[in-house]
């Protein structure tokens, strides 16, 4: 299953808990980010949030302390983005990374097919705008019309920031001056590519979709091309079928940008949902080339865990202990094993980089 060339840094990794569902949480994705204030914040998707604080689409929830001990709660249940599996214009709402830069949070959002993901168990992905959110998720800047996306191609469809420290601090070179996003090519699940916009740092506020630039290739001394036209844009990551959703962490204790990837591993089945792979991936920098570090096929065993993150407030001092989010799934064992009615909820489980 592995596309791409192995690491010369990286080992592997060693799983050094075993996983954990946050009591009461329900939802999936958990795109995180470590803001100005020392907390985490998160969106998940069909939630209803934690104990049943809210039924949307999408909800911005805060994480304080770290885990074990972490706690979870509901801030603000995006009610504009409409209750847990309304539609609009025939697709529903998702929300994709989060990001704090400057102490200001910046969500993706965009639309997920809701009418034919049946006919392939591959959910489609288009419209993606950027949000901003001045008061750590209590209040966003305007939800954005349907069609009137501000990219409302499927090209740049789940844009997840490329993250650093907390609240952006740790960023360096042309990072300092850029926010980089990088988003499936119009997929939730199982697709085939990734490609990576830009936007100068002291612009991103302005949510202008013009200030935005798109990978277009690197040149001869290696350094990276960059075009205003979407369509334009050149894939920095690519792995045929099993590119889903998800982030990048840059490790500084690795000097290296760490890429969490996922995807189904039997679509065709009659249960497609209970096996999943896990993909972890290093890069020097965020555009590639990236090396696989390790492969988990049928990873959480009869569990399929999804949406890996890298939250930057959980690694370790020395860098190589980090622990990963992930959602739950839709599998009977795991709704057993975890004496729950509903499919999903937030998990964490703390790994080691192995060098």
């Amino acid at each position: 299953m592995q596309s791409n060339p192995s690491s010369d840094l990286i080992k592997g990794i060693r799983w050094l808990t075993e996983p954990a569902l946050y009591p009461g949480s329900h939802g999936d994705t958990w795109s995180s980010t470590w803001a100005d204030d020392g907390e985490l914040y998160a969106v998940a998707d069909d939630t209803l949030g934690i104990n049943n604080a809210c039924r949307s689409n999408l909800a911005i929830h805060k994480i304080s302390g770290k885990p074990p001990d972490h706690v979870v709660q509901t801030i603000n249940p995006m009610a504009e983005y409409l209750p847990l599996g309304q539609v609009e214009a025939l697709d529903m709402w998702k929300g994709c990374g989060l990001i704090s830069v400057d102490g200001a949070l910046y969500l993706g959002v965009s639309q997920h097919t809701a009418v034919d993901i049946g006919l392939d168990n591959v959910q489609r992905a288009h419209s993606a705008s950027i949000l901003r959110s001045p008061d750590h998720g209590l209040t966003w800047s305007s939800k954005p019309a349907v069609r009137e996306a501000m990219f409302p191609t499927h090209r740049f469809a789940s844009p997840y920031f490329v993250q650093f420290g907390q609240d952006y601090q740790g960023a360096f070179d042309e990072f300092e001056e850029h926010i980089h996003a990088i988003s499936a090519g119009g997929v939730w699940n199982n697709g085939n590519y990734m490609v990576m916009g830009r936007v100068r740092r002291d612009r991103i506020a302005c949510l202008d979709p013009t200030d935005w630039e798109f990978f277009s290739g690197t040149g001869p001394d290696e350094k990276p091309a960059w075009t205003n036209d979407i369509l334009s844009a050149r894939a920095v990551f690519r792995h045929r079928g099993l590119t889903s959703m998800t982030g990048v962490q840059y490790v500084r204790a690795v000097d290296r940008f760490i890429m969490p990837q996922w995807a189904y591993t039997d679509l065709d089945n009659s249960r497609p949902w209970d096996s999943t792979a896990l993909f972890m991936y290093e890069a020097h920098r965020p555009w590639g080339p990236w090396h696989c570090f390790h492969v988990e096929t049928g990873w959480g065993g009869s569990s399929a865990y999804y949406n890996p993150g890298l939250p930057a407030k959980w690694i370790d001092e020395n860098g190589r202990a980090l622990w990963m989010t992930m959602a739950g799934n839709w599998t009977n064992a795991f709704r057993q094993r975890n004496d729950i009615p509903f499919a999903y909820g937030l998990i964490v489980q703390k790994l080691e980089l192995c060098l």
